[in-house]
C-alpha cells in the first residue's frame, strides 16, 4: 500500500516536471558582441602591418614550382618583406591623415589608449598572378581590422579587404620583388611594382565610406 501511495506521488512528480519543461519559451539567440562607436575617437592608432605567415609559405611554394615571388635568398627575402611592411605602414598612415584623420603610427606592446580606436592590417596575399603579360597584374591583398580600445569585447567593429593591382612591367609573370632590367623602383623597389600608395588609397577610402555608412562622418567632411 505504502509502496503505490510512493509510486504514485514519484510519478505525479514526473508529470509535473514534463509539464513545466513543456512549456518553457525558446531563448532568445546571443546578441553580437559587435558593438559600433557612436563618435569617431581622438585618435586612430594604426599599428605597423604584418604579414600572414601563410601568404609567405604560399609565396615559397609557388617559388618552387617556378612561379617568381619572392628572391632567392632567404636573407633577401626577409628585407623585402620588412620593406613591404615598413612602407605599407608609413603609406596607410599618410592617407588617412590626407583624408583629415586623426591617425598616429602606434608601434609600442603595450594596449593603445583607451582615447582611441586600433586600426591593424594583415598581408594576406602575394601573388604574381598569371603567367600571362596584360592579363593580371603583380596584387596584394591585405586585411584591415578596426577595433574600439573603449569596448570591452576585443572583437573589432570593423573588418575589410583591400587590394591593389601593379603597373604591368614587360614580362610573364613579373614578381612584385623583381627589378626589371636597369629600373629599380624608388626606396625599396616596391613603391611602384605593388602599387603601394594606391593599396593606402583603398584602404583610407574604405575606412571614410564605412564611417559615412554608419553616420559617424560627413560626406563632405
Amino acid at each position: 500500500m505504502i509502496k503505490s501511495i510512493l509510486l504514485a506521488l514519484l510519478l505525479g512528480c514526473l508529470s509535473t516536471y514534463a509539464a513545466d519543461e513543456t512549456v518553457k519559451t525558446a531563448q532568445a539567440a546571443t546578441p553580437s558582441t559587435i558593438v559600433w562607436p557612436t563618435q569617431m575617437p581622438s585618435k586612430i592608432y594604426v599599428l605597423p602591418v604584418k604579414i600572414d605567415p601563410a601568404a609567405i609559405a604560399d609565396a615559397k611554394k609557388k617559388n618552387a614550382e617556378g612561379i617568381s615571388i619572392l628572391p632567392p635568398d632567404e636573407e633577401e627575402t626577409k628585407k623585402k618583406l620588412t620593406d613591404l611592411k615598413t612602407d605599407l605602414t608609413a603609406a596607410i598612415l599618410e592617407k588617412m591623415k590626407d583624408a583629415e584623420l586623426p591617425a598616429q603610427i602606434w608601434t609600442s606592446s603595450s594596449p593603445v589608449p583607451a582615447d582611441g580606436w586600433k586600426l591593424e592590417g594583415n598581408v594576406v596575399n602575394l601573388d604574381p598572378g598569371k603567367k600571362v603579360i596584360g592579363t593580371d597584374n603583380p596584387v596584394v591583398g591585405i586585411v584591415i581590422s578596426v577595433a574600439d580600445s573603449n569596448h570591452p569585447i576585443t572583437e573589432p567593429f570593423l573588418v575589410y579587404n583591400s587590394s591593389a593591382k601593379a603597373k604591368m612591367s614587360p614580362g610573364p609573370g613579373i614578381s612584385p620583388f623583381a627589378k626589371i632590367g636597369n629600373m629599380i623602383a624608388k626606396g625599396t623597389g616596391l613603391q611602384e611594382s605593388m602599387q603601394i600608395g594606391r593599396l593606402a588609397d583603398s584602404v583610407a577610402e574604405q575606412f571614410g565610406e564605412a564611417m559615412e555608412k554608419h553616420g559617424l562622418k560627413k560626406k563632405d567632411d
